[in-house]
């Protein structure tokens, strides 16, 4: 039996260093993952397939904030879970009301271990968890 393939999920902050860490921390848990160092890279990412599974996108970047982001997503793949992570969760329920569903918030600094289970609740076990090895 083919093992599921791992989720793609694209990963959109405009701190580089951290978003480039954030990456490789997934690749390493079994996703597949790519990056876009601000709003208007994502919303370029997401015009072109394969759409990603999952958004995991910053709240404020330049040239489109999140929600922006999320919201082109959703009208390319509608229904893709959002991960909104933030520094400004307050922010979030003024401006990402206009989700639907809403998107998941996680604060910055970011818990790792709860983004970590954010994503296996949503995709089901990574390809290292079938097979025994995380």
């Amino acid at each position: 039996m083919d093992p599921k393939p791992a989720a793609l999920i694209l990963v959109v902050d405009d701190d580089v260093r951290t978003a480039r860490l954030l990456a490789r921390m997934l690749q390493e848990d079994g996703f597949d993952v790519e990056l876009a160092i601000d709003g208007a890279a994502a919303i370029n990412r997401l015009a072109r397939s394969p759409i990603p599974d999952i958004l995991v996108t910053d709240l404020r970047m330049p040239h489109a904030d999140g929600v922006a982001v999320a919201s082109y997503a959703r009208s390319r793949r509608p229904g893709i879970p959002v991960l909104l992570v933030t520094g400004y969760p307050d922010l979030v329920s003024r401006d990402g009301n206009v989700l639907d569903p809403a998107p998941t918030v996680l604060s910055k600094p970011l818990d790792y271990a709860r983004l970590r289970d954010e994503l296996g609740r949503l995709t089901g076990p990574t390809p290292f968890e079938e097979s025994g090895i995380a």
